[in-house]
């Protein structure tokens, strides 16, 4: 079904503007003949984007094209990526004033939300609103709940552990990661770890009741938006075209699946200590008056960033604990002395832990739960990114897998060697700081990076201190 789509879409992409890109690398009104390109087809079209894309492995081609051509290269006709310490300061950081380019819209609704919204003072007014969402205070009151479906979780495992029978990691913990936000959102359970699967009810908009699969639903709709939107000028044909594609079909799933979590907890008419609360009212009690729409779009934005990515990062540093026996001795001497008990830690003393948090942030470097980087437009006038002019209405990125693994900062960067940021050395610190930027920086940065590394800190704790021996013994 998937080549299907991609041969349609490579068709569609490819063929129809082909003649224009041909005429604008050579006519070169912006100057960028002088960037060398990933490849000749991607001087010229964005086909060489959207193959790697569907074969998942689009950072890896970046990270290849950026290797063997140096620091500006030209990924897309109009799209050139920046891998040098400098570049996310110039791009993301405050001041730089580069909107996010088309690519988001692919992906967008009726109502924009706080992850695709391009427009700065929307984007602006939503951060405000919703800033003391995932503050630190606010995310550490969610402390019992975290425990609770911590316990959950460790009781699955050891289920599988004492019955001999084989268990999906990353599955669970998806599972985890839902029922937690499902509930730190909208205040009641979904209950994925207790029944074994990720069906959740869903409602159609015109009051249909059914179950679709969370996971899959979001997969299938970020593959085929994240496609879609490499060619933006397209997307008044594309959207239609493949509206009734099976991952689309997907996309209207997951909404349904938000749709009815939050008509559901709009109908308890109660304030609840919950983040849904937030987009209710603001600190001082004051009704927001939101659109349901415009709920929903949050909902979803968070929904999303709160379980897959933090699935992933979660799974990913729980395998390279695994595949390298001596830095999980390491850290269970360390949780051994910090929690001599049998229960499972808190957030406040396990995020003290220096070696722990070295495991998690090592964990995040080498293998990022994002990594393509993330476009903007360059502003009216042009401006210098890392040492090199470039012309206004270029689009610019900076590959996060890429910059994470700079041998020219990170030293063995391919290595997981959590001991590199136990060092003593401020100024080697502080330049490793400034490249390790796996939720980006500047105003549009991750708004959740404290609820991801509450939720983080605890759960590989947890499995690490009471599980990972059992674990071991198990899969040996």
């Amino acid at each position: 079904m998937l080549s299907r789509f991609v041969s349609l879409f490579l068709a569609l992409a490819g063929f129809t503007p082909i003649l224009q890109s041909i005429l604008s690398y050579f006519w070169d009104a912006k100057g960028l003949r002088k960037y060398p390109s990933a490849s000749a087809v991607a001087a010229v079209s964005p086909l060489w984007r959207i193959w790697h894309n569907v074969h998942f492995r689009h950072y890896a081609a970046v990270d290849d094209a950026h290797k063997r051509l140096g620091s500006h290269v030209r990924i897309a006709p109009n799209h050139v990526s920046v891998l040098d310490p400098r570049a996310p300061y110039d791009i993301y950081g405050h001041g730089a004033n580069m909107l996010k380019e088309e690519w988001y819209d692919a992906g967008a609704g009726a109502h924009r939300n706080l992850a695709d919204t391009r427009d700065k003072a929307e984007h602006q007014a939503k951060r405000k609103m919703m800033a003391h969402t995932f503050a630190a205070k606010t995310v550490s009151k969610f402390e019992p709940v975290l425990q609770e479906h911590v316990g959950a979780l460790m009781a699955q495992l050891d289920h599988h552990i004492d019955s001999g029978t084989r268990a999906n990691m990353r599955r669970l913990i998806n599972y985890f990661t839902i029922d937690l936000f499902g509930q730190v959102l909208f205040g009641h359970k979904l209950g994925c770890l207790r029944r074994g699967n990720d069906n959740l009810v869903a409602e159609s908009k015109a009051g249909r009741l059914y179950e679709a699969p969370f996971i899959q639903s979001l997969l299938d709709v970020t593959v085929i938006n994240t496609v879609l939107g490499m060619v933006p000028g397209l997307l008044w044909l594309s959207r239609p075209l493949f509206k009734s594609h099976p991952y689309k079909r997907a996309g209207t799933d997951w909404e349904n699946i938000v749709y009815y979590n939050t008509k559901e907890r709009i109908s308890k008419q109660v304030q609840e200590d919950d983040l849904f609360q937030r987009l209710l009212q603001d600190t001082k009690g004051h009704d927001l008056n939101l659109s349901m729409g415009e709920i929903v779009a949050e909902c979803s934005a968070m929904m999303n960033a709160g379980t897959e990515t933090t699935t992933a990062a979660m799974t990913n540093t729980i395998f390279l604990l695994f595949t390298h026996a001596e830095v999980l001795a390491q850290l269970r001497e360390e949780l051994d002395k910090a929690f001599p008990g049998d229960e499972i830690p808190t957030y406040e003393a396990a995020s003290k832990l220096p070696y722990l948090r070295a495991c998690i942030e090592e964990s995040l470097r080498v293998r990022p739960a994002s990594s393509m980087g993330l476009p903007r437009i360059v502003p009216p006038g042009g401006r210098v990114i890392a040492g090199q002019f470039i012309a206004e209405g270029v689009t610019v990125s900076v590959p996060t897998y890429s910059l994470l693994r700079n041998e020219k900062v990170f030293t063995d960067a391919t290595r997981y060697q959590p001991d590199r940021w136990m060092t003593e050395d401020q100024e080697k610190k502080k330049e490793m700081m400034n490249s390790h930027l796996p939720f980006s920086t500047g105003p549009r940065a991750c708004i959740g990076r404290n609820i991801a590394y509450f939720e983080q800190t605890v759960v590989i704790a947890t499995i690490v201190k009471f599980m990972m021996a059992k674990l071991l013994t198990h899969l040996s």
